[in-house]
């Protein structure tokens, strides 16, 4: 008996040791590498100071920031590929916090959006933004952590079911590849069920799903070819964000009177403590494997199921991310 439940152990940690060498050998073939104008936007100068260590930080120069952004990236992205729209917030005067992911996957942790409150104590609202599998993760932090999120910004993706949005009462905006006409891939209109009825849907038409950000390389397969330029796409997704987190921060703040967490309510005594962070908005990035519990694993499995219920009949695995978008 006990020789068998060895051999059952064993066998298990072989399994899972594989899954996961296997997980980062396929994202590895499929990485997309921070582009020229992406590291370029890593140098510090006057208006913006970019810190490069467990986080990337593009800090403010000018004066102390009253809302934080925490970033969450798609899966196999090189974090640093997103700084020319990042460091852009920055300089408007917000203090943003990008998550590196665990093997790039932001599904290992999504809930490190924690960590970066805790490390930035002095930041007291926070908003997120995520782009892809980044933003289905920040759907999840922010469904099972409403009191610390008072809007949330999609990139071009959307909640997992079981984290749907529809009954969130702050901002929430939609920020998407759409076709020359202006209609959404329909990966993503197929999904607004998940979505507050009032949310903003901001359609970037001739953009494709790797605009976002600055890469070169990378496995996703893209449902047309853009008819914009990525400098173009870059700055009209800028715009749109920096409007988003006008709305967020204009909706998140307090009139007056006692500071509650957003969305607390109005007889329910819940103060907000002074050591308490909140979360102002979202555009979804995050993971960490030290969060890894039941919650992300159901998420894991129902997106894995997504995209292999869209694979075709072969060994093409380039589908898999298609409807994670």
């Amino acid at each position: 008996m006990k020789r068998a439940l060895k051999y059952l152990v064993v066998g298990l940690v072989v399994i899972a040791v594989a899954a996961w060498v296997g997980l980062w050998a396929w994202g590895k073939s499929r990485h997309a590498a921070a582009g020229p104008a992406a590291l370029a936007a890593l140098a510090s100068d006057a208006a913006v100071t970019v810190e490069q260590g467990e986080f990337l930080v593009f800090r403010p120069s000018a004066g102390e920031s009253h809302l934080g952004v925490i970033f969450y990236p798609g899966a196999n992205c090189d974090v640093r590929g997103y700084a020319p729209i990042l460091r852009s917030l920055a300089a408007a005067g917000y203090f943003v916090v990008a998550v590196p992911m665990p093997l790039e996957f932001a599904f290992l942790g999504p809930n490190r959006a924690r960590d970066v409150q805790d490390a930035f104590p002095r930041v007291r609202r926070w908003a997120m933004i995520g782009h892809s599998l980044g933003g289905a993760m920040a759907a999840n932090f922010t469904f099972h952590n409403p009191d610390r999120v008072a809007g949330i910004v999609f990139w071009d993706s959307y909640p997992p079911s079981n984290a749907s949005l529809a009954q969130f009462p702050r901002p929430v905006w939609q920020i998407h590849r759409a076709t020359p006409d202006g209609a959404a891939p329909p990966a993503l209109a197929a999904e607004r069920h998940l979505f507050p009825a009032a949310s903003h849907w901001v359609p970037i038409p001739g953009g494709i799903h790797m605009y976002f950000g600055d890469f070169v390389g990378g496995g996703f397969v893209e449902d047309w070819e853009p008819t914009i330029s990525r400098d173009e796409q870059i700055g009209r997704v800028t715009a749109a964000t920096l409007e988003a987190l006008q709305e967020i921060a204009a909706a998140g703040s307090d009139a007056g009177g006692k500071k509650r967490a957003p969305g607390a309510g109005e007889d329910d005594g819940q103060e907000l403590r002074p050591d308490q962070p909140v979360t102002a908005g979202i555009v979804v990035f995050d993971a960490d494997v030290r969060h890894f519990d039941d919650r992300v694993a159901d998420i894991a499995v129902e997106l894995h199921d997504r995209a292999w219920r869209e694979l075709p009949g072969s060994d093409e695995t380039d589908a898999v991310w298609r409807n994670i978008a």
